[in-house]
C-alpha cells in the first residue's frame, strides 16, 4: 500500500495542505509528483478543448491532493468518496451534469465506480489502477452510459519502475485470462461443467497471458513532451480512432514519459 502511495504523490505521506492553519498550496504540489506533472500538462489541454474529465483514485488521500490542486489551478470541481452522503452524490452528479463551469469531477474508484451516469464527461483519466480490472472498468463505465454521444478517451497514469509495473502486468494478465477462458470455448453458464478435453501447457499459458510471450517496453530519444504530443494525446478524429483500432503505431502500450521538476520528458 505505501509502495502504492509513494508512486502516486509523496504528499499521500504528509499534506501540509490539509492542516489546519496550513501554509498556501504552491507549485511543490505539481513538482513533487512525476504524475501531478503530467496531468499539470494534460488536463489544461483537456479543457481548452472543451472536454469534461472524470478523474479516479484508488485513495481518498490522494483525491485530497487532488482537490487541492483544482483550488490552485482555480477548477471548479464535483467530488465523491466514501464519505459523501446518498443525498450530496446526486446533487454533485447533476451539477456536473448540467453545468457547463464544473469540468472536472474527482471519484475514488470503488465509490464512484457503481450506479453513477456521468455521459457529461467524454474522458476519464485513471490515476492510479486497481488490481482488479473489473473495478478500473466499472469506472470507466461512467462516461459509456445511454446517452452519450460524444467520443470518449480513457488515459491510464503509471509510475515506472514502481510497484505500478507489477500491478499493471498482473491487471493484463487477468484480462487475458478472461478473454483466454472466453475465447477458447471454456466459458459457461453456471451449473455447466468446463470442457477439458483442451489442454494448456504452461508455455502456452504464458504466451497468452503475456503479449507473445514476453514484456514489451517502448521507449525512443529524451526530449520534452511538445505541442505535438499533446495534441496526439488529445486527437479525437476519426481517423485516430481507425489507427487505435487497427493497432498502429502500436496503440495498445503504454507511452513511457520521464518527468523532472523543470519539464517532461519522453523517453
Amino acid at each position: 500500500m505505501q509502495l502504492r502511495l509513494v508512486a502516486n504523490s509523496p504528499h499521500n505521506f504528509f499534506n501540509p495542505w490539509g492542516l489546519e492553519n496550513g501554509p498556501e498550496i504552491d507549485e511543490s504540489i505539481v513538482t513533487a509528483s512525476g504524475k501531478m506533472l503530467l496531468l499539470d500538462r494534460l488536463l489544461p489541454a483537456l479543457l481548452k478543448r472543451g472536454h469534461k474529465v472524470l478523474i479516479f483514485s484508488q485513495f481518498k488521500t490522494q483525491l485530497d491532493i487532488l482537490h487541492d490542486y483544482c483550488t490552485f489551478r482555480k477548477l471548479k470541481i464535483c467530488r465523491i468518496d466514501g464519505s459523501v452522503s446518498q443525498a450530496e452524490r446526486q446533487e454533485h452528479i447533476d451539477a456536473f451534469n448540467s453545468d457547463s463551469d464544473f469540468k472536472v469531477f474527482l471519484l475514488s474508484t470503488r465509490a464512484g465506480g457503481q450506479g453513477i451516469n456521468l455521459t457529461a464527461a467524454d474522458t476519464v483519466i485513471l490515476f492510479d489502477s486497481d488490481w482488479n480490472p473489473q473495478q478500473d472498468l466499472q469506472a470507466q463505465d461512467r462516461v459509456h452510459r445511454l446517452g452519450q454521444t460524444k467520443p470518449v478517451v480513457i488515459f491510464r497514469l503509471a509510475t515506472k519502475g514502481t510497484v505500478e509495473d507489477s500491478l499493471l502486468l498482473s491487471v493484463e494478465a487477468k484480462r487475458r485470462l478472461e478473454k483466454l477462458v472466453i475465447k477458447g470455448g471454456q466459458f459457461r453458464t453456471m451449473g455447466q461443467k468446463i470442457n477439458k478435453d483442451e489442454d494448456l501447457d504452461e508455455e502456452k499459458l504464458k504466451a497468452l497471458l503475456l503479449k507473445d510471450g514476453h514484456v514489451y517496453e517502448q521507449s525512443g530519444s529524451a526530449e520534452i513532451l511538445s505541442d505535438k504530443d499533446v495534441e496526439i494525446l488529445c486527437d479525437r478524429s476519426d481517423s485516430a480512432y481507425e489507427r487505435a483500432a487497427i493497432g498502429d503505431g502500436n496503440a495498445d502500450s503504454f507511452k513511457v514519459v520521464e518527468t523532472a521538476a523543470t519539464g517532461i520528458l519522453a523517453s
